[in-house]
């Protein structure tokens, strides 16, 4: 991967029609993220046109001249990428990832819809339907619905473009007409309001021409103005209670005014760290169950002055809201006056930092925060420049910001428990207004077809180094250099092995035992990284990420956590069991009589640990070896274990397997048997998986095409049961629906064999896995989830990098072959439905 961590490669131009681009190179990542940032959002809606930002942004969806009646996906769907779009205050963004070889398509359907949407009566009234649904259950068709957004905006701003949601009445918006849509094009869809992001695999001259190519004819023309944003500071605290049925207590909502990031970013940098502790330390100082504060309605840095610090909590019985507030003030003023607020705001920052390199190494997340930052402040730089000031943040400041928060007036929101639903009065001004602008035109309507662009070529997932060794006790650590981030991800994966198994329950609780009594998330925290442990039934994982010079610490922290099993006198009581990890269990229960004499519990035998991020694959084995020496074997304990007997599960030989439990209505099931040796390489038995019930057009959803509204849900995959590796189809569908569904997984089995797939078959599906696959380097989180899920079942790490390429090569006989073999064979008669 790119070895630029810490020097931003962004390249920046602007066309002659007034569009700003940015593009940033990131090596060896084999896909692109294209977003586009118009500067126009809620606060741009004129009186009368509430929700108007949120339609149009609907709109953009459903056509454009070149690719009308919803073709703009078509590059999207058919290559597993992501498309999609929201709608904020000042901005509206559209966002694409797609493989490197769409990155053509992906710019031609951006720039066509920039330069002729179309706008038919079908297509507006089919997304007003859908918009209704949308603001029906943001606001109304959920608890606490409508809380704290948009409802407290309304009670800490006065002047309309800040009080008002940005969701509108669904029945006012019914009235909107083609034209309305065109107008609104018209006034705020310019070019020059508009910023143009690319990262991923681009080659800054190939791609500046493809976006000369594309956007660059699209005419120049002037900006409706923006409305005034001024509002005045609120001189006393202003309050507004609602009530809502069926909730369980009072939830309440306090908004204070933030610092304009564009004159004062320290200010309101520590109002961020502020936000942190009040969220990490709030419900236990206020002896509150939870309480929530963050920075902006929609995330920091989303909005323009005026934004607001929000903290949301649900207050305990007998607590009043008056009570609630003062306990708020009290806590700011006493981390203000708090001796030891330099140390806990050097923690915090440190989190934060750490959390905004991870967030932002994935290449969707980096491509919106770059057109975000730029389209408000003119500054996309500022996203590489927010760690440094995070890290060098004067706790005076800080201190400061909390002594102003503990007296300042703010907004109040109470939504209490109440028979009838109400809400705070709605900022209406009236008639609809329509936006000044130039002449009123219809999109599209002499704008000509253009053939949308081909494939380009597709560069192979990369990394900057590998290492794969097994360290002494057994364990083979995976060390791949990836240095988008400054931090290292880490994953660990022990089979739990048959004492594990047998009890899985107690396996999960266990774990959270030692999870607990070690206090490994907080000391994790405190290195700036993350760290939990959990299980599934069939391996122990620990998943975490630490800056990279805290890699040694964290190790050593996972070592002392594994070490701590010895110590734990019993299996605590069994902790529940989802209905998919219960058939698993019922699986395990079948195919493994009884443990092995002395079963070892989490030994690093057969264990595996990745390491992905900023780090010398060659040194990170002998690191590794030295943190964990003090865990060079697992722990024996209960070695004379059996299975556990259960009284829920009955069967008869020959018959499928039932787990019964009559609280639910839903029917979990699973058809699956031990993957055979010699099923064909990887790619074939990848495919083979994919075309039964991978995709979404596999013979499984066919096949069950009508079922889909009805909360139908079945797929196929493989995994690992009890260090065996499977083959599997499993599902959820509503009760009732069992013999059905079985029925027709046993017909498409049989008919592996009958049918073979054909080439014409397998493309599509090979297209998409193929593209897909890609996805899992789009950051370095997902490559090492992707890594640790190889690696875990024993897997060649090198060959992931080729299987891309692979699945596009390999052919439709070996891929029907495999099928057959995987799926359609004698050995494949275990059953076992279940409703939990």
């Amino acid at each position: 991967m790119t070895e630029s961590r810490g020097h931003s490669a962004l390249c920046r131009f602007t066309l002659p029609n007034g569009l700003r681009v940015l593009l940033e190179p990131q090596p060896g990542v084999p896909r692109a993220a294209v977003s586009v940032h118009y500067g126009v959002g809620f606060r741009s809606e004129p009186p009368g046109r509430e929700g108007f930002a949120h339609l149009f942004e609907h709109l953009m969806f459903r056509g454009s001249a070149s690719l009308p009646d919803g073709r703009f996906y078509d590059h999207v769907h058919r290559l597993g990428g992501q498309a999609n779009g929201t709608t904020h205050q000042e901005y509206t963004d559209y966002y694409q990832v797609a493989p490197a070889s769409a990155l053509e398509q992906a710019l031609f359907a951006e720039a066509d819809r920039m330069r002729a949407p179309t706008f038919t009566p079908e297509a507006l009234a089919e997304q007003l339907d859908g918009v209704a649904e949308e603001i029906h259950q943001a606001v109304a068709g959920r608890p606490y619905g409508g809380f704290p957004w948009p409802l407290l905006p309304g009670v800490l701003f006065r002047s309309f473009a800040n009080a008002h949601d940005g969701y509108g009445d669904a029945e006012r918006l019914r009235q909107t007409t083609p034209a309305d849509c065109a107008e609104f094009f018209d006034a705020y869809y310019a070019p020059a309001n508009a910023v143009l992001t690319v990262v991923g695999s681009v080659d800054p001259v190939h791609t500046r021409a493809l976006i000369e190519r594309h956007f660059g004819d699209i005419p120049a023309r002037p900006v409706a103005p923006v409305p005034s944003r001024d509002e005045p500071l609120p001189t006393a605290d202003r309050w507004a209670t609602c009530t809502e049925p069926g909730v369980p207590g009072t939830a309440l909502a306090l908004g204070y005014r933030l610092p304009d990031p564009e004159e004062d970013l320290p200010g309101y940098l520590a109002h961020t760290v502020l936000a942190r502790l009040m969220s990490r330390h709030g419900g236990a100082a206020l002896r509150m169950p939870a309480v929530s504060a963050g920075c902006g309605f929609f995330g920091p840095l989303d909005a323009k002055d005026p934004d607001a610090l929000v903290v949301t909590a649900v207050l305990p019985d007998g607590t009043r809201p008056e009570d609630a507030v003062g306990a708020v003030a009290g806590q700011w003023a006493a981390w203000a006056a708090d001796p030891g607020l330099p140390d806990a705001v050097a923690r915090t920052a440190s989190a934060l930092v750490s959390e905004h390199h991870r967030a932002h190494a994935d290449i969707q997340t980096r491509s919106r925060a770059r057109g975000r930052l730029e389209i408000l402040f003119g500054r996309a730089e500022l996203l590489d420049e927010l760690p440094v000031l995070l890290a060098g943040l004067d706790p005076r400041r800080v201190a400061e910001a909390a002594r102003s928060l503990s007296s300042a007036p703010k907004a109040v929101l109470v939504m209490e428990p109440g028979e009838v639903r109400t809400r705070p009065g709605r900022t209406d001004a009236g008639p609809a207004a329509r936006p000044a602008a130039a002449a009123v035109r219809a999109p599209g309507a002499a704008e000509r077809p253009r053939p949308a662009p081909g494939p380009g070529p597709q560069p192979a997932p990369a990394h900057a180094g590998l290492r794969d060794t097994v360290v002494p006790g057994g364990l083979r650590v995976v060390a791949v250099a990836d240095r988008r981030a400054p931090l290292v991800e880490l994953r660990l994966r022990l089979p739990l092995g048959p004492a594990g198994w047998s009890r899985p329950g107690q396996s999960a609780a266990l774990l959270r035992a030692l999870a607990t009594q070690s206090r490994a998330a907080v000391r994790a925290a405190a290195l700036g990284g993350s760290f939990e442990l959990s299980t599934d039934g069939e391996w122990a994982d620990v998943t975490g990420y630490v800056p990279a010079d805290g890699t040694e610490r964290w190790l050593e922290l996972l070592a002392e956590v594994l070490a701590g099993a010895r110590e734990v006198p019993s299996w605590p009581v069994a902790a529940a069991r989802t209905p998919e990890q219960a058939l698993d269990d019922a699986v395990r229960s079948r195919w493994r009589e009884t443990p092995a004499p002395k079963a070892v519990f989490l030994s690093p035998a057969g264990g595996s640990l990745v390491a992905v991020g900023d780090l010398d694959p060659e040194g990170f084995a002998g690191l590794a070896a030295r943190a964990l020496s003090s865990w060079q074997d697992g722990f024996a304990h209960l070695s004379d274990v059996a299975w556990p007997a259960r009284s829920d599960v009955s069967s008869k030989p020959g018959e499928p397997l039932v787990l019964r439990d009559d609280r639910q209505q839903d029917v979990h099931l699973i058809v699956g048997s031990a993957e055979p040796t010699g099923a064909g390489e990887e790619a074939a038995r990848f495919l083979a998986t994919a075309v039964l019930g991978g995709w979404f057009r596999a013979r499984l959803a066919e096949r069950f095409e009508r079922r889909a509204d009805a909360g139908f849900e079945l797929y196929a995959g493989r995994d690992t049961v009890v260090g065996i590796p499977r083959a599997y189809v499993r599902g959820k569908v509503p009760l009732g629906l069992e013999e059905e569904t079985l029925s027709g997984i046993h017909a498409e089995l049989a008919r592996l064999a009958e049918v073979p797939i054909s080439a014409a078959e397998l493309d599509p599906a090979r297209d998409f896995c193929a593209a897909q696959l890609l996805g899992a380097f789009d950051s370095p989180e997902a490559h090492a989830d992707l890594l640790r899920r190889t690696v875990g079942a024993g897997g060649d790490p090198l060959e992931l990098y080729g299987l891309p390429e692979r699945l596009r090569t390999v052919s439709a006989d070996e891929v029907a072959k495999a099928a057959v073999e995987l799926f359609a064979g004698d050995v494949f008669p275990a059953v076992v439905p279940v409703r939990l």
